[in-house]
């Protein structure tokens, strides 16, 4: 039994280390298991009503519910002709959309269902209908509220308890709306930084959405390789290219995606034809440095088919030290004169692509 916080090691759980194995599935696996042999404590901590004990309650994880849909959790409670649906989305390690969610809501019109998102990451404004759990709260709401069948049940959720509380408590509660997410923390330790990269980066994603009241560009976010990337885009695909601007860990990128279906070495030598003499005429790439390698290009960074870029530090641009210095405003602010000089000059690109066809 765990009875001293203070003589407990996070590394040293049974439970902590058999989730690293596949975090989020672990979680959501685990649940299942606490849902269908605590039926009434499990529904109580999620929805805060006592289910009388006739019903019916099972609890089924991985569903596929509805086209292209696999649900993390569903549990179902019958009460006679009655059924009550409870929808749990399980993020610990990946970040939902609004779009998502609204998807699985789809699959349940016309039926009585609560949904649920439990996540690590904070509270973000969710689509109606849907309630937010987070795992510190999840946590607090487990303590003493089971009565145990055994004394292994007993250790193994303590330990689970403990194994969450100890997560959220390293896992920052608010965003300082710095570029500071990729500084090392406590989540480098207990193998959860993910998260706190892709929260963050949607934050800051959907941060340039609101200073931002133009159609013409799109503005998304993607997770790879343990980086969060930013993804600003004018489409021109009337003349064969977008263009714009990407943000990656510590590199602010201009870019063109010259969107020929052709990746030959003679067909990439003409974009990077195209590419230098827009850098030349200063319309676009500006500020940027010569990549020291590059696989594709000579004097630019890409990769097929056709995304072609230069980029800067970003801290070293703005004259900081450190990446934590520099706010979302500064970046945003960067982002509007580049905007404003692309506007100025897009006119000359299209000419520049139109002479190289």
């Amino acid at each position: 039994m765990i009875t001293k916080e203070r003589e407990w090691n996070l590394l040293n759980s049974p439970i902590y280390n058999m989730s690293m194995c596949s975090l989020e599935n672990f979680h959501t696996c685990f649940l299942s298991w606490l849902g269908n042999n605590y039926k009434h404590e499990f529904l109580e901590i999620l929805t805060g009503v006592h289910y009388i004990d006739k019903v019916e309650i099972k609890v089924d994880t991985q569903v596929n519910y509805g086209k292209n849909n696999i649900l993390d959790m569903i549990v179902t409670v019958k009460n006679g002709d009655n059924t009550e649906y409870i929808v749990i989305e399980n993020k610990l390690k990946s970040f939902t959309t609004k779009e998502q969610l609204k998807r699985y809501q789809e699959c349940f019109v016309d039926k009585n269902t609560k949904f649920i998102l439990l996540s690590l990451a904070p509270k973000f404004e969710l689509p109606k209908g849907w309630g937010y759990l987070n795992y510190s709260e999840l946590a607090e709401k487990m303590k003493g509220k089971f009565s145990y069948k055994n004394d292994y049940d007993k250790y193994i959720i303590e330990d689970y308890i403990s194994v969450i509380t100890k997560i959220t408590k390293a896992f920052p509660k608010t965003s300082s709306q710095k570029y500071d997410f990729y500084e090392n923390n406590k989540l480098d330790e207990i193998g959860l930084k993910d998260i706190y990269v892709k929260w963050r980066t949607s934050e800051f994603a959907n941060y340039i959405k609101q200073k931002f009241n133009r159609t013409d560009w799109d503005i998304g976010f993607s997770f790879h390789n343990k980086k969060g990337t930013i993804d600003i885009v004018k489409n021109f695909s009337e003349y064969g290219f977008n263009i714009g601007i990407q943000i990656e860990n510590n590199q602010y990128r201009y870019f063109m995606n010259i969107l020929w279906s052709d990746t030959s070495d003679k067909t990439n030598k003409q974009r990077e034809i195209i590419a230098t003499q827009i850098v030349v005429n200063d319309y676009w790439f500006r500020n940027t440095m010569n990549p020291r390698k590059t696989r594709i290009y000579e004097n630019f960074c890409g990769y097929a088919p056709g995304f072609i870029y230069r980029y800067f530090y970003i801290d070293k641009y703005f004259g900081e030290y450190n990446l934590s210095d520099i706010s979302y405003e500064n970046i945003v602010e960067q982002i509007e004169k580049d905007i404003k000089h692309l506007d100025e000059n897009q006119h000359e690109i299209i000419r520049i692509i139109e002479e190289n066809l």
